[in-house]
This record gives structure tokens, sequence and C-alpha cells, in this order.
């Protein structure tokens, strides 16, 4: 339901009860769980804790911006302790690099990057991993299905032939109005 307020006035039995009370509810016809409630409140829920800090390490900072910066390079095998993951080898040497102060704050970043490659792991931006999908096919169907949109009165949907060969470009159009004017 959008916009309830159920949470906003009050439990369902102080709403039942109110029902009762002005009797808009009849005695009888309460439900079976109301007298048990009546009889057994729940006990009241407990003030909520104050002054929770935020626990926040420097190695989630550098987290935050790998993350930002490049694709989830896969899955991490738990089951093996012994390996870290590219993520945990990539904080490590950045805190390493930090603790050294060989290397100024503000190049840290870039300069983990070039010692990771030197190590041969492979980093992929998310604007690499993006142009790495786009197929011919796919931007084709993306740009025609950008001019559909752009055109919505001339709109045609495309059927594909199943024995078309890939980078092959033969379809039938079909104009949508045509398949909505009553035959003559």
């Amino acid at each position: 339901m959008a916009g309830s307020r159920r949470d906003k006035l009050g439990s369902i039995f102080s709403r039942m009860t109110g029902l009762l009370r002005s009797g808009a509810i009849k005695e009888e016809d309460r439900p079976i769980w109301y007298d048990v409630v009546k009889a057994y409140p729940p006990k009241p829920k407990p003030p909520p804790k104050q002054n929770i800090p935020n626990i926040l390490y420097p190695e989630d900072f550098v987290r935050v911006h790998f993350y930002n910066t490049y694709s989830d390079p896969g899955a991490t095998r738990l089951s093996n302790e012994t390996v870290k993951s590219i993520q945990q080898r990539f904080v490590d040497q950045y805190l390493a690099l930090h603790e050294e102060k060989s290397v100024p704050s503000d190049q840290l970043f870039k300069e983990t990057v070039r010692l990771m490659e030197e190590q041969g792991v492979k980093l992929i931006t998310h604007e690499q991993k993006k142009a790495a999908a786009q197929t011919p096919q796919r931007r084709d169907r993306d740009r025609q299905l950008q001019s559909q949109q752009d055109d919505p009165i001339s709109a045609t949907f495309v059927k594909s032939d199943p024995k078309q060969q890939p980078g092959q470009s033969s379809s039938s159009k079909v104009d949508l109005q045509s398949l909505f004017e009553e035959p003559r």
C-alpha cells in the first residue's frame, strides 16, 4: 500500500482497541488473538542505543576508491586462505607504500596500480569493461532502440531470422501502425 501509515499510528493491538471502543467492530466480532494479547501483552521494546560509533579503517577508503575506479575482478575462493584476493593485495600494496612514505600521498593510488600491473595483475576500469561488452551486433541493436525511442510514432520492431549469421543485418521491419489499422 503506497503511503501506508501503519507504523506511525501504533500497534495493531492499539488500533483494534480503538475500533472496539468506537463501536466500529462489535465485541463478538473481535479477532481471536485480541484476548490473548490483552492478557499477555508483549514486552516493551528497549530504547535504541545512542552514540554507536562508526568504525572506519584506513583501508576502507582505499577499497572505496578501488571499486569506484575498477570493476570487480571476479569471484574469490574463500576456502583457500593462503591466496589473497586482488582487492586485498591492492590494499596491502597501497598501505605498504603509505608506510614507506617513498611516494607522495597524492600519487599513492597511481603508483599502486603501476606496481600491481608489474606483478601481472590486469585491472580493468569500468569504462574498459563497458567498451568490451559492446559487440558490433549489440551496438547496432542499441542504435536501433535509440532511434525508436527518439521517434515513437514510426516505431518498428525487428523480427530477426534465427538462421542469420552474426554480422549480417538482414531483418524485416514491420510498421506498428499497420498492425492496429482496421482491415478494409
